[in-house]
């Protein structure tokens, strides 16, 4: 008797040091795809290609989640600058979503651009950018204005730019006024 209970006491805390409750493990993970692991305010951050600056990216706060490879970032401002220092490209956004493995980025609230060679303004609540393919597209549903300084003004939904040839494509609902200058 003396020798059963010693082994039921064992057994007992064996099974009592064991645990097969993963629920902590998967809490932890949880946390760590809500909680980042930097956070950085009043953010600048420049990007210099072959001794000229490139972009200049700016925000109110950065959040990173290196595990997820991603940063999100409040109240962006963007520069984009020409080989000679000239300003190509400035705009703002409310967010912005940047996969750091990728260099893909998610825009979202606010959106407002303005292209220096074009002479013309893109405003939206909602656009994507593939690094790789080097396109700037909207959700199909979402309108687009692209407005330009000599009057041109349009709108419209499925909206995609094509970068490497220079090409603005809309899908659907367009509606506007193309001032012809020629």
């Amino acid at each position: 008797m003396k020798h059963t209970l010693l082994l039921i006491v064992t057994i007992a805390a064996i099974l009592a040091s064991c645990s097969l409750d993963y629920g902590q493990s998967r809490l932890s993970s949880e946390i760590s795809e809500e909680i980042p692991d930097t956070v950085l305010t009043g953010v600048a951050h420049t990007v210099v290609r072959d001794n000229a600056v490139r972009f200049r990216i700016t925000a109110v706060r950065v959040e990173a989640f290196s595990e997820e490879n991603r940063q999100y970032l409040d109240q962006v401002g963007f520069t984009e600058y020409d080989a000679d220092g000239a300003i190509r490209t400035d705009g703002t956004a409310d967010h912005a979503d940047f996969q750091t493995d990728t260099e893909d980025v998610e825009l979202t609230g606010n959106l407002r651009f303005f292209s220096v060679p074009d002479e013309a303004w893109l405003q939206a609540e909602h656009l994507y950018w593939s690094s790789e393919e080097r396109q700037l597209a909207a959700y199909p549903e979402e309108s687009v204005v692209l407005e330009k300084s000599d009057g041109t003004y349009i709108v419209g939904r499925g909206f995609t730019a094509e970068m490497s040839e220079s090409l603005i494509i809309f899908s659907g609902g367009v509606n506007g006024t193309i001032v012809d200058t020629e």
